[in-house]
This record gives C-alpha cells, sequence and structure tokens, in this order.
C-alpha cells in the first residue's frame, strides 16, 4: 500500500468563498430579472428594530410532494403600508430583486411589493378587521340603540363640499321641516382622513347637549374600494361604535357594506336612504295636523283677546275709573263707620264684662263686711291704750279699760277681775 503526503492530498486551484458568492451573485443577476414575482406561503415572518422584516416563503406540491422555500426580506415601511395584516400562513405574491446574502451564503428575494393570493389586498384587509371586530363582539344586534322615533337635530360627519351632504339635505327637507342639521366637516378619503371622521364624532359626542343632538349620520357617495376605504378603518369602526349618541351610517352605492355599517345603530343604503330612514313617514300628515292645531290656537287666542276687550270696555265704564275720588271716599268713609261699630261693640262688650265682675267681687265683699257679721249678735272688743282686739284673757290686765263694739254701738268697762 502506497501513502501520498499531506502536499499531494490537497485539491488543486481551491476558490475562496467570498469570491464563489460574488459569481454567485453575479449568475443570480444576470439570470434572473429585477421585479421577479414570486408566489408562496409566508413563515417565519418577524420584524426587527433596525426597520426590516424577514420572512420565508414556502411552497409545497401535493403531487410531486416536494418542497421549497426562498427567504425574503423587506423594510417595515413596505409591511405597513399594505392595508391588510401580513402572517404567517398568508399566501401572497412577493415582486422584487433576487439576490445572494453573503454572510449565510443563501438566495435572498428583496421584496418590494406584496400582495395577496386569491383576494385583492383591500379585500383582504377588510376580511382580517371584520373577523377581529366581530370577534369582540363589535357587531352583535344587543349593542345596537335604538334611533329615536321624533328626531330634531342632527349632527352630520362627512365632507361639507361633497354630493352626499348635499343629497342628503335635499331629500330630507323634501320630507321634513323639523329637522336641523349640524355639520362636522371631515375629509372622506386618502390620508389622514380616518383620523378626521374619528375627531367629527368625538367632537358631536362631546357638544350633544350644547347643541342638542338626537342622533349622528355618518355619510359619504359613491366611489372605488380605496376611495370608501377611509369607513373601512378599524379605529373609525371603533368609533362609531363607542359614540354616545345613536350612530346611522349611509356609505357608498347600496352594493357597499363598510365596516363601519357594520359597526353603525343603523346601515341605510345611501346617503338620501339615510335621510329617509331618520325622518317620519307621516310628516306630511304631521304637518296638516299642526296646520289645524295652529288655526284652533289663532281662533281660540282672538277668542280671548276679544273677550278681554269687552272687560276692558266695562272696566272703563265703571265708576271707579270715571270717578275714583268719590269712589275711593266713599270706601274710606265705610270703611270707618264700620270700624268705628266695631270699636262701640267691643267696648260695650268690656264695660259689661267689667260690671258683672264688679258684681260678684261686691257680694263678696257684702259677705265678709265686719258690720253684717255684727248684726247677727257678735262683737270684738279692743283695749282703749292701744286699740288691739282681745283674743284671750291674757291680753288684758286688771284697771284696764277696754271697748266692746256691738251692731249698734260701743261699751266701755274695766276690768275687774
Amino acid at each position: 500500500m502506497t501513502f501520498s503526503s499531506a502536499r499531494d492530498r490537497v485539491l488543486p486551484n481551491p476558490v475562496s468563498i467570498i469570491v464563489l458568492t460574488d459569481c454567485l451573485k453575479s449568475v443570480v443577476k444576470r439570470s434572473f430579472p429585477s421585479s421577479l414575482n414570486v408566489i408562496g406561503e409566508i413563515s417565519s415572518f418577524s420584524e426587527t428594530v433596525s426597520g426590516f422584516c424577514y420572512f420565508t416563503l414556502r411552497e409545497r406540491n401535493e403531487t410531486t410532494k416536494r418542497e421549497a422555500q426562498l427567504s425574503a426580506t423587506t423594510r417595515s415601511s413596505v409591511v405597513r403600508g399594505l392595508p391588510f395584516q401580513l402572517k404567517n400562513g398568508l399566501q401572497v405574491v412577493c415582486c422584487g430583486d433576487l439576490d445572494v446574502y453573503s454572510p449565510q451564503g443563501k438566495c435572498q428575494l428583496i421584496v418590494k411589493k406584496i400582495e395577496p393570493v386569491g383576494v385583492g389586498s383591500y379585500e383582504l384587509a377588510k376580511k382580517q378587521i371584520e373577523m377581529k371586530l366581530r370577534a369582540e363582539g363589535l357587531f352583535k344586534p344587543e349593542r345596537k340603540r335604538p334611533i329615536p322615533p321624533i328626531v330634531a337635530r342632527v349632527g352630520v360627519a362627512t365632507s361639507q363640499t361633497g354630493a352626499a351632504l348635499r343629497d342628503f339635505l335635499k331629500i330630507l327637507g323634501r320630507r321634513s321641516r323639523r329637522v336641523d342639521v349640524v355639520v362636522a366637516h371631515t375629509r372622506v378619503q386618502g390620508e389622514g382622513a380616518a383620523q378626521e371622521v374619528v375627531e367629527a364624532l368625538r367632537l358631536l359626542n362631546a357638544n350633544k347637549d350644547k347643541l342638542g343632538l338626537d342622533l349622528i349620520v355618518l355619510i359619504r357617495g359613491g366611489g372605488s374600494v380605496e376611495d370608501l376605504w377611509t369607513f373601512n378603518e378599524e379605529i373609525v369602526a371603533r368609533a362609531v361604535a363607542n359614540s354616545r349618541l345613536p350612530v346611522v351610517t349611509g356609505i357608498g352605492h347600496e352594493i357597499d357594506t363598510s365596516i363601519c355599517d357594520l359597526a353603525a345603530d343603523l346601515h341605510a343604503l345611501t346617503p338620501s336612504d339615510a335621510a329617509v330612514r331618520i325622518s317620519r313617514d307621516d310628516d306630511d300628515a304631521l304637518s296638516r295636523q299642526l296646520d289645524v292645531m295652529k288655526s284652533r290656537m289663532q281662533t281660540r287666542m282672538e277668542q280671548r283677546l276679544c273677550s278681554a276687550y269687552e272687560r276692558l270696555r266695562f272696566y272703563e265704564q265703571s265708576r271707579v275709573f270715571n270717578k275714583p275720588r268719590e269712589v275711593l271716599y266713599e270706601k274710606r268713609v265705610n270703611l270707618l263707620n264700620e270700624l268705628e261699630a266695631r270699636l262701640i261693640r267691643r267696648v260695650e262688650q268690656k264695660v259689661a264684662s267689667v260690671e258683672k265682675i264688679c258684681e260678684v267681687l261686691k257680694e263678696r265683699l257684702v259677705g265678709r263686711d265686719p258690720m253684717a257679721i255684727l248684726s247677727r249678735g257678735y262683737s270684738f272688743t279692743r283695749r282703749v291704750d292701744d286699740m288691739k282686739i282681745i283674743r284671750s284673757p291674757e291680753d288684758v290686765v286688771v284697771g284696764q279699760v277696754i271697748e266692746t263694739t256691738l251692731a249698734q254701738g260701743k261699751v266701755r268697762s274695766v276690768v275687774v277681775e
């Protein structure tokens, strides 16, 4: 057995990896055109803080049972600019340039544009948003608020220069003369329009008591899917659902149904239909009834005025207006006479009461008169020197002069024992 040296085992003319990857990159650039369209299923999607998104495009052929995958990258701004949400499992067509990433030695697609497979990007985005909000219960019938049966003032969120507002006001004015309209101007399409619609709804809700609003109408005329996209935005749908006032939507043509229509309390087919739905069908009959009531009121007012005029003429002819001094003098005299009579009666009553009291007191005094007691055979004795009444033998001494008072006179005596 013959052994070769290590020098003999080295392959001739080795190629460096950098040179090889550069050659591969050159071959790929020459072989594949720019803006290559690649179809596949997204997997391993991730976004970095550096502003790039990385994912893998995968394909499986069920017939041949073969699988293949291709790395792809794109800027975060491209993903954020998509109307739909890019997520794993989604079939897409990516348009971009094929390149070789030298640090890892693998081919990758530098994506510039992404479209969903089978449906349009806006249709897919609408479906994704609708599924998300429906899962949250935002479209449930029990969340819908009733529309007031009688609307006196309505807030309209729309473009004040659009045909939708003109159609709405035309139909509303034709059907009802008693509905006031407050317009909150907002753009209804283009970049930033969704934020303006949300702000218009917020202003109407914030001033609902001040303005006396009964409900809000959100309207927009017809247009393409892109033109109507504002009303499929998630922030607008949430603003409609969270409105404190009931919301009626009339967006696009009859065949158009936006996510805002699903979140609204009442979905009208068009702006004109919205005007019909918030106005009463019996406005003409009500108007005639109001005219009859107005006529009756005028008649009653005229009758009341005539009656008041007759009373006024009667008062003008009365003595109180023709001879006010005499009337007032007579009233004063009559009042004084009445007061005098009342005073006399009160004095007489008071005198009679006093006399009666005096008679009672007189009888009491007569019963207590000492002379009356003496007339019944009683007497009383006093000492002459100090005229004190003698009540017991101890009150006198022998030789003392005493005086006894009788009913018919007095008797003096000397105490001998």
